[in-house]
């Protein structure tokens, strides 16, 4: 039987280390191939693909997706701490998951979470090996994390947007799990909403600190649903999470809280439904980038000689 815990006697996942599992995961035997592997999945197909185009070894073609809805949604700088935790949130469950199950237990799981990872990252490098996408950020480089930010990011994969796929997919991934009760009851309804509530304030700072457009996060929710099964993060699922941001938010006007979630159920529900019409999940991202191209004036014909 196990032990059951009180939620004093809980450990929070972001109290745990977020060095341990670089070491963890890449140096010891049982995990070392699927940790290898993302790595070189998450540097060929996110940093080594941009920075191709920065330096014009690659010229795909690149669009802005900013809207008017963005310019009521203010630059926030307060915000990059929580932008910059999204590396952190998605590594210190598996440190949580190793404590709680021992390492041999938990590998199996932690390598389908690894590979989970890595095929959010594959999937996504499919679109922007289609069209790049980009917004009108502010040069603003005040302190060390805008300062990485500019230097590691060439801004130029904004749709689907990997923070939020990442985000809400960690957050629906653990949820998944916990469902085979491994785990004390109160621990996983703990830990399920500690990831659920910092998923969500990731994803609200990729637009306060203006990294992502309003565009970005329901596409990278419907890539979610539409490529992992049904009920890993249906539309059920994708509805509550766009329900739930800038639910706290005082920042944002509740006129335009309302304006901002009604434009995310739009988009995730138009691409839903095409997608039932179409053959493949990219499909139907692509047919919007063509028509936000044509509806902006930024050249949609050479995206429509790349179908």
């Amino acid at each position: 039987m196990k032990n059951v815990k009180t939620i004093q006697q809980i450990k929070p996942i972001s109290s745990y280390s977020s060095v341990h599992p670089w070491f963890s995961l890449l140096f010891r035997f049982r995990t070392a191939k699927k940790g290898w592997k993302l790595i070189y999945t998450v540097l060929w197909d996110f940093f080594i693909l941009q920075t191709l185009q920065k330096f014009k070894i690659t010229k795909r073609p690149v669009i802005f997706v900013d809207t008017d809805l963005d310019e009521k949604i203010p630059f926030d700088p307060s915000k990059v701490k929580t932008y910059i935790n999204f590396i952190p949130y998605f590594l210190k469950p598996t440190v949580m998951l190793t404590k709680r199950m021992g390492y041999k237990n938990a590998s199996p799981y932690l390598n389908e979470y690894l590979d989970f990872i890595s095929k959010m990252y594959k999937n996504a490098a499919t679109i922007y090996r289609f069209c790049m996408t980009t917004t009108n950020r502010p040069n603003y480089k005040v302190g060390k994390e805008f300062k990485t930010i500019h230097a590691a990011d060439p801004h130029l994969l904004c749709v689907p947007s990997l923070h939020v796929t990442i985000a809400a997919g960690t957050y629906a991934w653990f949820k998944n799990f916990f469902k085979l009760n491994l785990l004390d009851k109160n621990e996983t309804n703990f830990y399920e909403n500690e990831l659920l509530q910092e998923g969500i304030k990731i994803t609200e700072s990729v637009l306060f600190v203006k990294q992502h457009s309003v565009n970005c996060i329901p596409i990278a929710l419907y890539m979610l649903s539409s490529t992992m099964n049904k009920n890993f993060f249906s539309v059920h699922d994708a509805d509550f999470f766009m329900s739930s941001l800038f639910e706290n938010a005082p920042e944002i006007q509740p006129e335009v809280k309302k304006e901002i979630q009604e434009y995310f159920k739009y988009m995730y529900e138009r691409s839903f439904l095409e997608h039932i019409y179409e053959n493949k999940w990219q499909d139907c991202i692509k047919n919007w980038l063509i028509e936000h191209a044509r509806n902006t004036n930024q050249n949609p014909e050479v995206l429509e000689k790349r179908l």
